[in-house]
């Protein structure tokens, strides 16, 4: 029998319980009483009477409208008991309300309210909650700040976006919306109880904030704060236990933290107290709602997981795979969360494994399930669109070559597995380029491809030992300069889209990519604001151009016939990835040993590896560099890992110049003399190399290897070859795709801070010897607007910037030119769509302008800026430069450009070579203040010549 219902006093009721909720029983019983109130005994069928009854009502009513809105504010506690996902009912129900409902704004807001309190978080699709946050917008236009309904809008709004976020990658959404949530809990009229939660609620998203950083210490206060909100909380409250489950993984990442940095992995003991019993947490998740219980048994899953790892805890960590196998059940395989358990659940198989926690008869039947879970996980992904489908690809990979390594004696099933393994990891290392291409900003890309180049050298040594050269090229490039690759594809884009016919979508993109007006004061501070388009609106872009023909551009790499193309068309030999060798334990969860390697694709396109075993990144001599870096004007040396030691006292001069040379020493025996030797040698000229140094191996001036066994010169490798630096082989071939311009203009700028005056000298000297016909400018004129402003007027273009330059490790503008009147941003000739077309040449006569502030293998610095910003070739510094000297070397640069014709690479080189020549004389024409150093400059101080790269034609 059919009970009738009345939906108004329902949502009363529902209102006056709602204030005491507090417990997993308090909510569990909100679900039961919708369900009571309608007779159903299912959320299903609690669903279908409320759509059908709202169905046989008058279309066209207030009545059917405000019937619709009823419905739409009881569904989120229907939700509780399971997914209800029904797009097309919901958006019938939606429509009913907006055309046909109450004209009472604060009637219409509190539906949009109601409906978001808890079932939005069980949507699974983007475009769902891009739907519910325009209808948040839209509620939230009619209320203005500073009232109570505006400030529910605006706290739903900033949760939803934190679940977004989460679900699609974008941390730019996730970030803004933390600090919205962190703002509201101190302004808002919150019940003291509310209020502490929602600080918790905030330290958790600060905590994965600051594990997706790798900040050790930010993670350690947040997760204090959580402890002292949770200290506070009563026993039963329905949130404790997920903060209990979300704190124990933070220690968790807290150990594993502290163990990259210290090599010792030891449990995090902060706050932590005995372990709840798995009984218990079973016991105190029956009581709330089913699509509820789901979420608490894979939170405590995973908790309980990363503790048993942290332990080496056996009967742990099978419990934590029975809290998950629960979760399963209660879950449907189209809901994302069944995906997420499912993956979660192959890891811990591998895991049981690989690190030996099962008895040695059971790791082989595990390796089984947990490759099956991980494959099955994969295909549901669906692509890279799902935040984890890399991740979850890479797991799978390491797995296949783990079971080939167990099968030595069946050749055939061990390259079987040897291949799945290659197959699986270069197709989920696309993953990091999507990821990259959805970040809004500099800073948020180049966290997300954090992790990129240490898989790329995974599966590139796979690749090397399995003997395919091809694969191990791919996968280095992988993960290479990602953030750059974003900078560079966002131009492309909009022509893309037209393509397409999504015309409307193209203007959209270029008009979140333009930068806003401002004044010269204020340039700085507003790039700080302004990152691009947001990765809400990057996210629909990159779905629209799934149907792109171009669309493999912005996810593969430049095959080796590309880049062969790109070396011919350069003049150039070979691309040189430098990879270092690495001695760690093998397995799933570390990386895999293997000899440091040489991996070159020539001109013809074809591949090969030259094998160096001395390559190694805890190489002596490049772990004493790193740890004293080099003398010179400006404070500072090469940019240092999280695993370096604490810094001390700054070494002196003659320290640093003996780590300089021992490292050069290093370099030139361990690689540039074997790789010289191999490579292809053309008539009447030196090769042409361009080198792509892997992780930290960037730090070392690759040019200035000391060879040994050379009579008619002081023996380093720029003497025997031309040498020039790439980030990644996309920008490689990017660049070589650009025309000379065929025209010259020419900005010089010198000492705009007033502070260098040899910096000074060298400007006026450029300027009035080689290049009288262009401009130059000094302090006070060389201001970031006049040197932009001249970028985008040149047309064929050669700017000289003779200034300091700073690097900021992983800050928002992690490397700018301090020129008058303020800084010239790294990422300000990135972000966005502005480019300078037929820039033919940048000469960075400052310090540090080719050291990254974003990490190794993003070789995200201003001389990269630069590229992508339009220019053909640059030169830059791998280190604080010595004034006097660098002002020689760049006025002979100019020189062999000038007066020899020589273009930018060789001519670099060319200077180098003088400075190294005892017999040096000064060329006609050199200024006397100029010509008084040459016979001063000493060739056996690295510091003076050394430090320069170059980059590009």
């Amino acid at each position: 029998m059919t009970i009738p219902y009345d939906l108004q006093a329902l949502l009363y009721e529902i209102d006056q319980r709602t204030k005491g909720i507090v417990s997993g029983e308090d909510l569990a019983g909100l679900s039961g009483l919708v369900l009571d109130r309608l007779g159903c005994t299912t959320a299903e069928h609690a669903y279908d009477r409320l759509y059908t009854d709202w169905a046989e009502l008058p279309r066209g009513t207030v009545a059917s409208g405000l019937r619709a809105g009823q419905v739409l504010s009881v569904l989120p506690l229907l939700r509780l008991e399971g997914p209800l996902v029904d797009a097309q009912r919901e958006e019938e129900l939606w429509r009913a309300m907006r055309d046909h409902g109450p004209a009472d704004e604060t009637w219409r807001a509190n539906v949009v309210v109601r409906h978001s309190a808890w079932g939005l978080r069980h949507l699974t699709d983007p475009a769902q909650m891009e739907a519910a946050l325009a209808r948040i917008e839209q509620a939230r236009a009619a209320h203005p700040p500073g009232t109570r309904i505006r400030a529910n809008l605006d706290m739903a709004h900033a949760g939803l976006r934190t679940y977004l976020g989460q679900l699609g990658g974008g941390e730019d959404d996730f970030d803004t919306a933390v600090d919205d949530m962190a703002r509201l809990a101190q302004t808002s009229d919150m019940a003291p109880e509310q209020r502490l939660v929602m600080s918790a609620q905030v330290a958790l998203f600060r905590i994965h904030q600051a594990s997706r950083r790798g900040d050790e210490a930010a993670l350690a206060e947040q997760i204090g704060v959580l402890e002292h909100a949770m200290a506070q909380l009563p026993a039963g409250h329905m949130d404790r236990f997920a903060f209990e489950s979300h704190l124990e993984a933070a220690r968790g990442a807290l150990t594993l933290l502290r163990g990259q940095r210290t090599g010792r992995f030891e449990p995090a003991t902060e706050g932590a107290g005995a372990a709840t019993p798995t009984d218990e947490i079973r016991r105190r998740i029956a009581t709330l709602p089913v699509n509820a219980q789901a979420d608490k048994l894979t939170e405590a899953g995973f908790a309980v997981g990363q503790r048993a790892l942290l332990t080496m805890d056996h009967q742990a960590m099978r419990e934590s795979m029975e809290l998950r196998e629960a979760a399963l059940d209660l879950l449907e395989p189209d809901d994302d969360r069944w995906i997420r358990v499912a993956g979660g659940l192959g890891v811990s198989h591998c895991v049981m494994a690989d690190l030996q926690f099962a008895p040695p008869a059971d790791r082989a039947l595990h390796l089984d399930q947990g490759i099956a879970w991980l494959r099955h996980t994969l295909r549901l992904t669906g692509g890279p669109h799902h935040p984890l489908w890399g991740g979850t690809g890479i797991t799978l990979a390491k797995a296949y070559r783990l079971r080939g390594d167990e099968y030595a004696h069946d050749a055939r099933t061990r390259r079987l597995n040897y291949d799945a393994s290659r197959r699986v990891g270069l197709q989920c290392l696309r993953a990091a380029a999507w990821s990259a291409l959805l970040q809004s900003g500099t800073a948020h890309a180049a966290e997300t491809a954090r992790m990129a180049g240490a898989q790329a050298l995974d599966v590139a040594r796979w690749c090397l030992a399995d003997g395919a050269h091809a694969d191990a090229v791919r996968a280095l490039d992988a993960g290479r300069g990602l953030v750059l690759h974003a900078a560079t594809a966002v131009t492309t884009v909009p022509e893309m889209l037209k393509e397409l016919g999504r015309t409307e979508l193209a203007r959209e993109w270029q008009a979140a990519g333009s930068v806003p007006e401002v004044g010269e004061e204020m340039l700085f501070t507003a790039q700080a604001a302004f990152a691009g388009p947001s990765s809400r609106l990057r996210r629909r872009v990159l779905e629209a151009l799934a149907d792109s023909p171009r669309h493999h551009g912005l996810l593969d790499v430049p095959s080796p016939e590309d880049i062969g193309g790109a070396l011919r068309a350069m003049d150039a030999t070979a691309l040189v990835y430098l990879v270092p060798g690495d001695g760690a334990v093998p397995g799933l969860l570390a990386a895999r040993p293997g000899s440091g390697a040489a991996v070159l694709v020539t001109a013809d396109g074809r591949t090969r590896s030259l094998d160096l075993p001395h390559l190694t990144v805890d190489a002596p001599p490049l772990t004493a560099y790193r740890a004293t870096g080099t003398p010179g004007r400006d404070a500072g040396g090469p940019p240092v890992s999280d695993t370096s030691p604490a810094p001390g006292p700054a070494p002196g001069p003659g320290t640093s110049r003996t780590a300089l040379e021992q490292l050069c020493a290093w370099a030139g025996t361990a690689v540039m003399e074997p790789l010289l030797s191999r490579l292809p040698r053309g008539f009447g000229r030196a090769p042409a190399v361009v080198l792509v140094p892997m992780g930290e191996l960037g730090v070392v001036p690759w040019h200035a290897a000391r060879l040994t066994g050379r009579r008619r010169s002081r023996g380093y490798a720029c003497e025997r070859a031309d040498i020039s630096y790439t980030p990644s082989a996309r920008l490689l071939c990017e660049v070589a795709a650009r025309p000379a311009a065929g025209t010259r203009q020419t900005l010089v700028v010198g000492n705009p801070t007033r502070d260098l005056h040899h910096a000074g000298e060298e400007a006026e000297a450029v300027h009035r010897v080689f290049h009288p016909d262009g401009d130059l400018l000094g302090p006070g004129a060389a201001t970031p607007a006049a040197v932009t402003d001249w970028l985008r007027r040149q047309r064929g273009g050669l700017l000289h910037l003779a200034c300091h330059g700073v690097v900021r490790q992983g800050e928002r503008h992690s490397a700018y030119l301090a020129l008058s009147g303020g800084p010239l941003a790294a990422e300000e000739l990135t972000e966005g769509a502005t480019r300078y077309r037929g820039l033919d040449l940048v000469v960075l006569a400052a310090c540090r302008t080719n050291v990254s502030g974003h990490g190794y293998d993003e070789a995200y610095s201003l001389s990269t800026a630069f590229l992508v910003a339009g220019a053909r070739s640059v030169i830059g510094s791998l280190w604080p430069v010595p004034d006097e000297a660098t002002s020689l070397l760049m006025y002979m640069t100019h020189h062999f450009m000038s007066r020899d014709g020589l273009p930018p690479g060789r001519a670099l080189r060319s200077a180098q070579s003088w400075m190294l020549n005892d017999r040096r004389e000064a060329p006609p024409g050199m200024p006397a203040h100029l010509r008084a150093r040459v016979g001063h400059i000493d060739a056996d101080d690295l510091t003076a010549w050394a430090g320069f790269t170059h980059l590009g034609w």
